[in-house]
């Protein structure tokens, strides 16, 4: 028997860049990394500083968040599917 398969295409559904949510991710890498290696004994940090870079990032990503929403506000309406196309070569309206 000889099946012929076309391989599968995924098609990812379009979203919009939330920077916020980068630069949260970003922030909080690097302290998870920080708990990780007091739990290990690697280093010595205190406990106050690594709970306060928490809302630090949380103020940060706020920040991003807020001139994001002032750009998008100042640069208007996109048209629909913004032009672009999506996996199948046809003009992307979602």
């Amino acid at each position: 028997m000889n099946h012929r398969h076309e391989p599968q295409r995924w098609v990812v559904r379009r979203h919009r860049f939330e920077p916020a949510r980068l630069v949260l991710g970003l922030c909080l890498l690097p302290i998870a990394m920080l708990f990780v290696l007091h739990a290990t004994g690697e280093t010595e940090l205190s406990l106050a500083l690594r709970f306060l870079l928490l809302p630090c990032a949380l103020v940060l990503a706020a920040v991003v968040a807020v001139i994001a929403l002032t750009v998008r506000r100042t640069r208007g309406p996109r048209p629909v599917g913004g032009g672009r196309e999506n996996a199948t070569g046809e003009r992307d309206t979602t």
